[in-house]
């Protein structure tokens, strides 16, 4: 795999597919990095990729590599906002999403995946009506409105609606098995069968039930690879919490010192946000996790 730390510069005023082929290798690399490392890991070699679209994007080049290379960009801002996002820098976070969205015109299920974007670090940041405003926006291909289903089920759950969380997340699921998963868009890749249950559980420990909650993030939790240690962490952290709301001290006890110890090895702020509410329920009977 190419360095993602590296990347030549253009070698002629014209570019062909092959250069567009190489950012999009390029972005798939720093994704991956992301979600085994966080998006401090890569945040500033995803910055520095912009520099070098810029110049692919004043070269000459036929229709066809330009409209890939307008797609291409968009998803490297795209990941531009997500790993900003995930670095605990919301203000970037939106100006780059806002960019990918002016490239990605045109790119309907790419334009849905920034939009679902967007509105979560809407709902991270505790404004659960201003992200549905964006997962409401739907998509046309069932993968991606999989995706905003799902999140749309997690902000009505923010909102303590659990009817509204419970039926969106049925259209989630009936979305989900109507979609084609094998040749996958690299930024909707990591919505699998893995992710869908992993937000199952969350979603369900958001309207605090429990019984539903341990079995999909135990499972979720078998199913994440150290490829993906960030949404493993997530896992971690909802299950530690579902413990603590059964009273089953000893369990969130381990489950959380578990969460905190992948969490150390993450650069993430997103995470310690989420390990926070965690913490406090741990503190409030008693237990320290760090």
């Amino acid at each position: 795999m190419a360095n993602p730390a590296y990347f030549p510069p253009p070698h002629s005023t014209r570019i062909g597919m092959s250069d567009v082929e190489q950012l999009e290798s390029q972005t798939r690399s720093l994704r991956s990095v992301d979600y085994r490392h966080g998006g401090g890991a890569c945040r500033d070699a995803v910055v520095v990729r912009i520099y070098w679209a810029q110049q692919l994007l004043a070269a000459e080049a036929s229709d066809n590599v330009r409209a890939r290379l307008m797609s291409a960009v968009a998803d490297l801002h795209n990941l531009a906002g997500w790993t900003s996002f995930d670095s605990g820098q919301a203000g970037a976070a939106y100006h780059h999403f806002d960019r990918a969205l002016d490239f990605a015109r045109g790119d309907e299920d790419l334009t849905a995946n920034i939009i679902y974007r967007r509105g979560r670090v809407h709902l991270h940041q505790g404004a659960p009506g201003d992200a549905l405003a964006y997962f409401q926006r739907g998509a046309f291909a069932p993968l991606a409105s999989s995706i905003m289903f799902t999140n749309e089920a997690w902000a009505y759950a923010r909102q303590n609606r659990s009817e509204e969380a419970l039926r969106a997340l049925g259209k989630a699921q009936d979305s989900f098995a109507r979609a084609d998963v094998s040749p996958v868009p690299d930024w909707a890749r990591f919505h699998d069968e893995t992710d869908l249950t992993a937000m199952i559980g969350v979603i369900h420990t958001e309207l605090g039930d429990t019984r539903q909650a341990i079995p999909a993030l135990s499972s979720a939790l078998a199913g994440f690879g150290p490829a993906m240690a960030r949404s493993w962490t997530f896992c971690l952290i909802a299950l530690a919490s579902c413990h603590f709301l059964d009273g089953d001290l000893d369990q969130g006890r381990t489950v959380g010192m578990r969460a905190v110890g992948v969490a150390e090895e993450l650069r993430s702020e997103r995470v310690w946000d989420r390990m926070r509410p965690l913490e406090q329920a741990a503190a409030a009977h008693g237990v320290a996790l760090r």
